[in-house]
């Protein structure tokens, strides 16, 4: 682990310990705060230092293989044995699922499934849908009281690197009365609803969480989807569904080394990636049409993300628009795009005449994708949707952070940080037959340990299936 990784887990940890009597339905508070984002810039940059750890005396967690056990030993003592109910049905939390209605209605029927979701409308992908609205209480006494309660135990921690940050303290206090209101919603909404297995999209929100752990407390089966390749750790773990539907191999090593237990572990892949094997690619002039692009050049879709170095991706650009046998399409992140920095990028589009950038958020990556020649990627998904659609695929880890991510490294050299050596991979792909023999070597080699799943949707019902009915083995 990183330093500010190692201090990340044990000041959770401590936030654990210290918090633990604020409860809600015996529900540790604490538990069901998406943690992270308590954590501002200040915090952040003081947690990568050595001596960070010093300050803190309640910490649990000092190894990575630590990480799941801790939080079982939190809810563990609320958790129920996995049970069989014939008269319930699988419980779809639409929000985060990013499955497609087609997926959806092909392997699964109102008859042994239901959509949760905030709409009133009866059906949804003709699966009877629940309102989660309609299980709302009042529940302001309650919250009102864990909010004082919690604002008197962290003002005891008077001088505590965390605990007396402000924005720490009061993320966490602001949050309470959601909390407290999600998870008097669940509890309403397995009493009254009989629910034969869970699926949900990410534990990251509060209802999707909730959901989870209440489920575990009513012996309720869970599965919970990766929504995203293996980057941030934080947003991955702990684990509070009985099981998860994971990429990879490498995913499963990668939570195996945090401590969770294997036969909770599940390679399903993502029903989001399963039409990506069955696309059609749309019509090429059209797109050529659209970004005013040459025929007869190689087109390098560039895809962009967040906390970049801006000189390296910028020299990437420029060193790859200085050959003369390749036109550029950028496609900045969505999030650049709705903050409007992208600035860099329309700036070498004025200095380029074989540059194009995508300003409309509307469009779509995939569509793009196929459109290309070849993708180069920042450590993200549409590296490994790049791959799945079988384009050779270059990735950049131009990313500034507090912590190594190794999810392509498997890539070899066609994974780089310097952008000139990228350039130098890329121009060598298009130069050489015995280099792209090579690179489809390390592909398939890279696929079959990250993602080798074309069925997901199907994978995933039979997972539930075997949970419904218990099956032996899990």
């Amino acid at each position: 682990m990183s330093v500010y990784l190692s201090n990340y887990w044990s000041l959770y940890s401590e936030f654990i310990h210290v918090t633990k009597d604020l409860k809600y339905r015996n529900i540790p508070i604490a538990l069901m705060t998406n943690f992270y984002q308590q954590i501002d810039d200040e915090l952040r940059s003081d947690m990568g230092s050595k001596e960070f750890a010093m300050q803190l005396k309640h910490s649990s967690i000092k190894e990575q293989h630590q990480i799941q056990p801790f939080f079982e030993t939190v809810v563990a003592p609320l958790n129920q044995p996995l049970r069989s109910n014939r008269n319930g049905k699988i419980l779809i939390n639409l929000d985060y699922i990013r499955i497609s209605e087609t997926t959806i209605s092909e392997h699964f029927s109102g008859d042994q499934a239901m959509i949760l979701s905030r709409s009133r409308a009866p059906e949804l992908y003709g699966i009877p849908n629940v309102c989660s609205l309609d299980f709302k209480e009042d529940t302001k006494q309650a919250a009102e009281e864990l909010v004082s309660k919690a604002a008197s135990t962290l003002a005891n921690y008077e001088g505590h690197p965390a605990f007396s940050n402000d924005f720490f303290s009061q993320t966490f206090i602001k949050r309470i009365p959601a909390i407290v209101e999600a998870i008097e919603m669940v509890f309403n909404l397995y009493d009254h609803i009989p629910v034969a297995a869970l699926m949900v999209g990410t534990t990251e929100d509060v209802v999707s969480r909730t959901l989870a752990v209440v489920a575990g407390m009513k012996g309720i089966p869970s599965v919970c989807l990766q929504h995203g390749i293996l980057m941030g750790e934080e947003a991955f773990i702990p684990v509070f569904s009985s099981h998860i539907g994971i990429y990879g191999e490498y995913e499963h090593e990668w939570y195996v080394a945090r401590g969770l237990e294997d036969k909770r572990i599940v390679i399903t892949g993502h029903p989001r990636y399963d039409d990506i094997f069955t696309s059609t690619p749309p019509s090429k002039g059209s797109f050529i049409d659209l970004y005013e692009l040459d025929p007869h050049k190689t087109t390098l879709l560039i895809a962009t993300g967040p906390t970049l170095n801006e000189n390296k991706i910028q020299a990437l650009i420029t060193e790859l628009a200085a050959n003369p046998k390749f036109q550029i399409v950028i496609k900045p992140h969505p999030w650049e795009l709705s903050k409007k920095l992208i600035s860099l990028y329309t700036g070498l589009e004025s200095q380029h005449n074989n540059i194009r950038v995508v300003t409309d958020r509307k469009a779509d990556t995939r569509n793009l994708i196929m459109n290309s020649d070849a993708v180069v990627a920042t450590l993200s998904t549409v590296a490994l949707e790049g791959l799945l659609f079988n384009k050779p695929v270059f990735v950049y880890n131009f990313i500034e952070a507090n912590r190594e991510y190794n999810y392509y490294n498997a890539l070899e050299k066609y994974i780089q940080k310097e952008p000139g050596e990228l350039t130098t991979i890329v121009s060598l792909y298009y130069s050489s037959n015995k280099e792209k023999l090579h690179y489809r070597a390390v592909k398939n080699k890279f696929l079959l340990q990250s993602y080798s799943i074309r069925h997901s949707g199907r994978e995933l019902s039979e997972l539930i299936n075997r949970l419904t009915n218990l099956t032996q083995g899990l």
